[in-house]
């Protein structure tokens, strides 16, 4: 028979409390406690350049294989610590489920709300993350590869030199052909004309000064001649206007921080010993 006092939340809020205390209390002992002893065994090793080899076609490079260990170290020191506090009981998958249960702690640790002196130093030491991209207006002169079909080059040639010979004020409308959104586009991000254009197209543009006409500039719809209008510089926007989006970054970086911190402590409590394979061995005396 179950009993209803094992489905109480509050129960498993006291047992997981309960794990929580005994873990940093483990965490919190002296230096002077010799660290266990972890050996990653030289098959180990083998198995894991195996399985990589296998599902990349080729074997890990020595940097790979490295990290493929620390991961294992990872799993293991997790593992173990997890064990040790009870967080095993009654999972199927208990590895993998005890390392994203040693993980969610670490999260937890990170969980407090930031302060606006906290977000204001993470914007501020941060600023590509949330810097806004420069904008462009700009018009254009537009012929169409469907339209124009192989006479495209050449008509290209004809309208670079009718513009070299041009004013800023041209009819675009009279001498090119028409486009879908038109011969003049405003404050669009590098982003916005990558989407509409294609991204060598967005790559180009970013680099025309603004004042004189440019091109032709291939996309994906034909060939253009440009130009552009205003260029702004994208700027640093104010905590107010993105708050949400710095807080999201904050506690992502805090998640990260604490749960290496955690990792670290737990991983200095062992003495790691890490077998190479004959095979490797072997290739590293030639």
């Amino acid at each position: 028979m179950k009993l209803p006092l094992l489905r109480e939340p509050l129960l498993h809020c006291l047992v997981l409390g309960a794990a929580l205390f005994g873990l940093f209390g483990l965490v919190g002992k002296k230096d002077a406690e010799a660290p266990t002893k972890l050996v990653i065994p030289a098959s180990r090793v083998a198995t894991l350049a195996d399985r990589f080899a296998r599902t990349w076609r080729r074997p890990p490079s020595e940097e790979e294989l490295q990290n493929l260990v620390e991961d294992y170290i990872r799993d293991e020191v997790f593992y173990r610590e997890g064990r040790a506090v009870g967080l095993d009981r009654d999972d199927s998958i208990v590895r993998r489920r005890v390392r994203q249960k040693m993980e969610f702690l670490a999260e937890d640790m990170a969980a407090a709300e930031p302060s606006d002196e906290q977000l204001a130093a993470y914007l501020a030491a941060n600023p590509e993350r949330f810097r806004t991209d420069d904008r462009l207006t700009f018009h254009h002169i537009f012929l169409s590869a469907t339209r124009r079909g192989s006479a495209l080059d050449a008509d290209a040639q004809q309208m670079a030199e009718t513009l070299g010979r041009a004013s800023a004020q041209v009819e675009t409308a009279e001498v090119g052909d028409a486009f879908l959104l038109g011969d003049a586009l405003r404050e669009m991000s590098r982003g916005e004309v990558a989407s509409t254009f294609g991204e060598g197209f967005a790559e180009k543009l970013s680099a025309v000064a603004p004042g004189h006409w440019q091109g032709p500039i291939a996309s994906s719809f034909g060939a253009h001649f440009v130009f552009v209008d205003e260029r702004l510089k994208g700027n640093l926007p104010p905590l107010a206007t993105v708050r949400d989006a710095v807080r999201r970054e904050w506690r992502n970086a805090q998640q990260v921080e604490a749960e290496q911190k955690l990792y670290q402590s737990l991983r200095d409590r062992y003495e790691i010993v890490v077998e190479t394979p004959p095979a490797a061995a072997a290739g590293n005396t030639r």
